[in-house]
């Protein structure tokens, strides 16, 4: 098998395991969210049959139907997440904007960050033009810089995603603050050969910048 061949096999299996985490992380979550509705609804149905009615219950059951309000807009912001997570792979090349796509990661990758008990940092700059390249590509990339610091970093660590607009280009850095437990060597994420290989199909470049700092470069002309 050729060098590029195996390369290319080697990203595709890399894809299909990052989709299998998101699909992981989206089920128990959802999971999450159907057992409180659930305790929920059956909390409300013991009230009722207790006959409780007086104005102090009533304010209960207020707090009941909120909470399964929240629950239940939660979930539809996760689902819509996902959703919008799958349609970037109806195209190979399409137009797409930076920040949407690093919200979608975060907001599928949260429960991780949350189990890890490490802080996801948002800080984008607004009205960022959209690019043309490859979508899932791109969160492939920042998902494994991602994992890198779920994998490597202690609790109570923080890693922060920054966006800007400058040269003609984007710059997305990712920023790994926090105790070191093990050595990149020992936990599994995309080599950095391989991280070279994707940044080179997305037209832009990729910079370790010490300190835990990663910077990627896309072009804003990309085609």
């Amino acid at each position: 098998m050729r060098r590029d061949d195996k390369q290319e096999q080697e990203l595709r299996l890399l894809q299909l395991r990052f989709i299998g985490k998101i699909l992981a992380g989206f089920t128990h979550e959802s999971k999450n969210y159907l057992a409180i509705i659930n305790e929920s609804a059956g909390l409300m149905g013991d009230m009722i049959q207790m006959g409780k009615s007086s104005e102090k219950d009533l304010s209960e059951y207020l707090q009941i139907i909120r909470s399964v309000e929240d629950q239940i807009r939660r979930s539809n912001d996760h689902f819509r997440a996902l959703n919008r997570f799958a349609h970037r792979m109806d195209t190979e090349l399409s137009s797409y904007n930076i920040n949407e796509s690093l919200e979608e990661l975060v907001a599928l990758l949260t429960r991780f960050a949350n189990q890890r008990k490490i802080t996801l940092k948002k800080n984008f700059q607004e009205d960022i033009p959209s690019i043309y390249g490859n979508p899932a590509l791109f969160q492939l990339l920042v998902f494994s810089f991602l994992d890198k610091g779920f994998s490597t970093l202690d609790k109570d660590s923080r890693i922060t995603l920054q966006t800007a607009v400058a040269d003609r280009t984007v710059q997305i850095k990712i920023i790994l603050e926090g105790t070191v437990v093990k050595q990149e060597s020992d936990v599994p994420f995309l080599p950095f050969e391989m991280a070279e290989k994707i940044i080179d199909q997305l037209q832009g470049n990729i910079k370790q910048e010490g300190g835990g700092e990663t910077l990627l470069i896309l072009p804003l002309t990309a085609s």
